[in-house]
């Protein structure tokens, strides 16, 4: 699912590290690159910018989409 981040399009999906899949969102567009940097995104690879999330961050987005039906800042 695609939504807007901190000012950051991203699609939230899995990245396979140390044998274990974990929560990521994955850079799509932003305004600037300030405005993903601040949003947490790293290069992850050469030419690959994610945001790997904590447990916390992850279901605050889930429960932020099962309320709404979509991610909305607030």
């Amino acid at each position: 699912m695609m939504f807007t981040y901190k000012g950051v399009l991203c699609r939230l999906a899995t990245y396979r590290t140390m044998g274990e899949d974990k929560p990521a969102l994955y850079y799509i567009d932003a305004p600037d690159q300030k405005t993903m940097l601040e949003a947490g995104f790293t290069e992850i690879h050469y030419g690959l910018w994610a945001k790997i999330l904590s447990e916390e961050e992850y279901e605050e987005i889930i429960s932020r989409f099962e309320s709404v039906g979509s991610f909305k800042e607030e």
